[in-house]
């Protein structure tokens, strides 16, 4: 188990440094001029020239490289130009409110989806409409979802509020748009484990000793389902970081994808390259907290540690 986690952890490791090298790259492929941008539509060269200078936006690239890699290193993910602040400061301020939509909307799929795929997994035959409401969902992108639930809930029942904030009755609808967005995976995976586990031959000899349908179900069914939903839902945060960028959009909820839009917007470079990095530290994160407790669950998979 140690040399399990031992060889996750350095491929996580890794796997963010090539994405601190990949977001250095990627900040001189984003259109536009940042000290433009700090210094206003109507500064002369001279004032362009200074705010270069005091962004250190005129250095070498090899000096700038190495600039950002150790202090990345180091925590340090540079100052707002917009706001002056540091980053990491503004991350730290907004990460809460993103998890907890994350978190909200990882609930409800896996909810919703193991409902689901449990009924359909336990039908002789698969539901006509259950395919074409996963057909449906699957075919909506994030953000026309996220329209739709706020026009009908928000607008027209006037059941839940139209404004963003941090509060229960704004989280429900960005959360469910997160959230049905991944009902046809767990859905899917849920009703194939249980249709192979119902046929496997421990089931068989569970049935024959007399267990009744509940424990066969709790004690040999739903426990096979486990490990493929802690994998999909591991899998599911790296969906949600580049997801939530447009729910929080829609729905102006106060996390990092809106301030990361705000961010391309004012070509904040520093603000907009914290994300990223921030983002890739969440997804490796949370996908080893799922290789261990997939692990813990499920002890056939300790002994490949790839």
């Amino acid at each position: 188990m140690a040399r399990y986690l031992t060889v996750r952890a350095l491929l996580g490791l890794i796997a963010i440094s090539g994405v601190v090298l990949l977001t250095f790259v990627l900040q001189f492929l984003v259109p536009g001029d940042p000290a433009r941008r700090v210094a206003g539509p109507r500064a002369d060269e001279v004032v362009l020239q200074t705010v270069r200078a005091n962004l250190h936006l005129d250095d070498p690239v090899t000096t700038q490289l190495a600039t950002y890699v150790v202090r990345t290193a180091q925590g340090d993910l540079g100052v707002s130009y917009q706001r002056r602040r540091p980053v990491i400061d503004m991350l730290l301020e907004r990460l809460p409110a993103t998890l907890l939509l994350a978190g909200a909307g990882l609930v409800i799929e896996i909810v919703l989806g193991s409902l689901v795929g449990v009924w359909d997994g336990l039908r002789r035959r698969r539901s006509p409409a259950l395919a074409a409401m996963n057909i449906l969902l699957l075919s909506i992108p994030t953000y026309t979802l996220g329209f739709l639930l706020l026009y009908v809930f928000g607008y027209k029942l006037d059941l839940l509020p139209l404004s963003g904030g941090p509060g229960l009755p704004e989280l429900v609808l960005p959360a469910l748009t997160l959230g049905l967005f991944g009902v046809p995976y767990y859905a899917s995976v849920v009703a194939e484990s249980i249709r192979v586990a119902a046929s496997s031959p421990y089931a068989r000899t569970a049935v024959a000793k007399g267990l009744t349908p509940r424990q066969v179900m709790r004690g040999h069914l739903l426990r096979n389902c486990l490990s493929p939903v802690i994998t999909l839902a591991g899998l599911d945060i790296a969906i949600y970081v580049s997801g939530v960028i447009f729910v929080e959009s829609v729905f102006g909820w106060p996390g990092i994808g809106l301030l990361a839009q705000e961010s391309f917007v004012n070509l904040d470079r520093p603000v907009l390259m914290g994300t990223v990095i921030l983002g890739a530290v969440v997804v490796i994160g949370f996908n080893l907290v799922a290789d261990v407790v997939r692990a813990y669950v499920d002890p056939r998979t300790r002994t490949d540690p790839a």
